[in-house]
């Protein structure tokens, strides 16, 4: 039986980061942390990272190529619970790299490089697709709107899920984040979406934004 390649310590150090940035706090954690947690020296994490902003760019680049890749093979929702695992599988990725939401500003104010990555993603890769899904609804008849509204609720629902786990974290204080928060944000980003809904799909969009308030409720 074949045994599995061993992880190079590049692959070692991104993991390691993602695990600790998610769990302490990118702020919290220095490249010293990062050597120490995977027991090599710092100069054997300075060989593959000048510093720790190389990492999270790295990191981000994992994150918008899972994201991307999701969105590119999954086939697009037909109906609002084929849109509630759409969102799901969604928060998921952003799950994973929850640190990158938790204080994207000054994130993106340290290193141009990150910008330029984080506005190429959003403005000409994540709100194309967005509009495109909106409009496959509205073809179907399930929402309704202008080209302009449909552009304004793409942007408003990305919007929230981007920035969910940040404002969920800060309203939950000591209690921290969970993996119930991801059902609270696709329950937020999807409220957006009741105004501009046909008639005759509110009684179904009303039964699924129940079901996903319970496990909150309990």
């Amino acid at each position: 039986m074949a045994k599995e390649p061993r992880q190079n310590t590049y692959t070692k150090i991104i993991e390691a980061s993602l695990l600790l940035f998610n769990e302490e706090g990118e702020r919290q954690i220095s490249t010293n942390h990062i050597a120490a947690y995977l027991g090599i020296s710092p100069g054997n994490l300075y060989y593959h990272f000048r510093n720790k902003d190389e990492i999270i760019i790295q990191l981000y680049k994992r994150y918008s190529e899972e994201l991307l890749t999701l969105l590119a093979e999954k086939p697009l929702p037909q109906s609002i619970v084929e849109l509630v695992e759409y969102l799901a599988d969604i928060y998921h990725i952003l799950w994973r790299y929850r640190f990158l939401f938790s204080d994207v500003n000054s994130l993106l104010s340290r290193s141009s490089e990150l910008l330029g990555e984080y506005n190429d993603f959003t403005q000409t890769r994540i709100a194309p697709l967005m509009v495109r899904q909106l409009n496959t609804f509205a073809e179907m008849g399930i929402i309704q709107g202008t080209e302009e509204e449909m552009r304004s609720l793409a942007m408003n629902m990305w919007i929230i899920t981007k920035y969910w786990f940040d404002f969920d974290s800060s309203m939950r204080g000591r209690l921290g984040l969970n993996e119930d928060s991801k059902l609270r944000g696709i329950e937020r980003t999807l409220s957006l979406m009741r105004p501009f809904l046909n008639l005759e799909y509110l009684d179904e969009f009303d039964q699924v934004m129940a079901e996903l308030a319970e496990p909150a409720a309990e």
